[in-house]
């Protein structure tokens, strides 16, 4: 990328060219304008949004500054611009572009979706060994079906079958 004069001169070029952002303002920070705009209209503050995107509040400042705590430009991760545009109803191509990211790198399809699909977790599955398919169906079980309140928890299981096991070898 070559170093651009178009905003304020030499020094303004070189760090527009570091941060991704030629021919603008290097304090300017589009998406950040977009979220706060977005999170504002909720009248949410930035706990309630990045609680709402699943990361630190610290990580929505940064998003909304374009700037890390050490004053260096931010340069977020596509998915982390992705969750942080769903958190606040905004668009996540518009927000992936005014990053300077990728927009095809939201796919609305897979949206909340598990990233494995059926296919390619039958596939692995049928990789694995008779004992390790059970262990993983019974994983999956732990996951779809309700726990009886009765159940014992994993320590008390734990602690049943090592007791059984060791009567098996005599010990009491």
């Amino acid at each position: 990328m070559g170093v651009s004069l178009s905003c304020c001169g030499l020094a303004c070029g070189i760090i527009c060219a570091m941060t991704g952002r030629d021919g603008e303002d290097p304090n300017s920070w589009p998406l950040g304008e977009l979220l706060r705009r977005a999170r504002d209209e909720k009248g949410w503050s930035q706990e309630d949004a990045a609680q709402k995107a699943r990361f630190s509040r610290t990580s929505w400042q940064q998003l909304e500054s374009g700037r890390r705590a050490d004053r260096k430009p931010f340069r977020p991760k596509a998915d982390t611009v992705i969750n942080a545009a769903l958190a606040v109803d905004v668009d996540p191509s518009e927000a992936l572009e005014l990053a300077n990211l990728d927009p095809t790198k939201y796919e609305p399809a897979r949206a909340g979706r598990p990233t494995a699909t059926v296919t390619e977790v039958r596939e692995l599955v049928m990789r694995l060994t008779e004992e390790q398919r059970q262990a993983v169906v019974n994983l999956i079980r732990s996951f779809t079906e309700p726990i009886p309140s009765n159940s014992p928890t994993t320590a008390e299981a734990y602690r049943h079958t090592n007791v059984l096991n060791a009567k098996k070898r005599g010990k009491p």
